[in-house]
């Protein structure tokens, strides 16, 4: 069965904004580039299956925020004009439980909720958070919010700052958002996302300055993290910059992707205490690996190239973890975010 992916983008040179890509499973091939949607600088996606909406940040005229897409109907129908956020956010969450949406600002170094209404397709401001502060690092002159998500039970809302190497943990109120935690990163780290593990009480965070990963102790009481280890994706002589990382739904494998070396890197999990084994490192064969993602079966692996114009397509053993590499060349600009339907 064939699979969809949507691809943000950046637009600064060739791309014209959301597009989708299929996968085709007999062929074990990537096939039919598609525009879906004309706006400036998606750099980040949000997919509700159930809903079968696809939230976008970007760009309209002179307004930056966010927006809501009917996924059924290809290219995609824009519901609603973008909120004014003063720069356009780099990450999106939607909630389908309580339809709440979440953006990280890079440039504006603030954290913002939203409420989406499905009948009237408009976005209600709720909250906005403005972080403080500066590090160690040329990049870190002040608040970089990069990363804003739910915990698996939805009981905490993380928000990673990579400007000021802290992870907030909020509580969302009936007044909005109310901070009740901070984690500090060792100065000059850059935190940039977080994935959970499906089952341990164990969170693992890539941090983009140093290309490093921390294995984190999770405290789900009071939304408190503690560090266990920290395994760096580069060697002396590689560049460091860290890009995403994704857990399968087993809890076995994490994979990370680093920019700098255009690699990624596959580690096994301790099932017991949740640290992590280096598995296999693989070069991307592309520029620049911003994102990837698994399929949903978990069987493939798709990296999205941001310089080099490429996507790239892994078969994935799923008793190993091991990626071996089925195609290198096909052409999809400048991406930023690779998202499964």
């Amino acid at each position: 069965m064939n699979e969809k992916f949507y691809l943000g983008t950046y637009t600064k040179r060739v791309s014209k904004g959301v597009y989708s890509v299929t996968l085709n499973k007999e062929t074990e091939q990537l096939e039919s580039l598609i525009l879906e949607a004309t706006i400036d600088n998606p750099t980040y996606l949000s997919y509700a299956k159930d809903d079968q909406l696809l939230f976008a940040v970007g760009k309209a005229e002179e307004f930056c925020g966010i927006s809501a897409n009917n996924a059924q109907v290809s290219p995609l129908e824009t519901f609603v004009s973008y909120n004014d956020q003063q720069a356009v956010p780099c990450y999106i969450r939607y909630n389908e439980k309580t339809r709440d949406v979440l953006t990280a600002n890079y440039h504006g170094g603030f954290v913002e909720l939203y409420h989406y209404d499905k009948e009237s397709k408009n976005f209600t401001a709720i909250d906005k958070k403005v972080h403080t502060g500066s590090s160690i690092h040329v990049n870190q002159s002040s608040p970089h919010v990069h990363y804003t998500d739910y915990t698996p039970d939805e009981k905490w809302i993380i928000v990673c700052d990579l400007g000021i190497d802290t992870v907030f943990t909020y509580k969302r109120t009936e007044d909005g958002l109310e901070e009740v935690a901070q984690y500090k990163t060792k100065a000059g780290s850059g935190p940039r996302h977080l994935a959970f593990h499906p089952t341990l009480p164990i969170a693992y965070l890539i941090c983009e300055l140093d290309a490093t990963v921390e294995i984190l102790s999770y405290d789900n009481e009071n939304g408190t993290f503690r560090n266990l280890d920290k395994i760096a994706l580069t060697t002396e002589d590689q560049q460091a910059w860290g890009g995403a990382i994704h857990l399968t739904r087993d809890g076995r494998f994490v994979y990370a992707s680093n920019r700098g070396f255009d690699a990624l890197y596959t580690f096994s999990v301790d099932t017991t205490n949740g640290l992590l084994t280096l598995v296999q490192t693989t070069e991307s064969y592309g520029l620049v690996p911003r994102d990837f993602h698994l399929s949903n079966d978990e069987a493939y692996v798709v990296v999205g190239h941001q310089e080099s114009d490429n996507l790239t397509l892994f078969k994935r053993d799923l008793e190993t973890g091991e990626l071996t590499l089925l195609q290198k060349d096909f052409y999809a600009p400048e991406v930023v975010c690779v998202v499964p339907q």
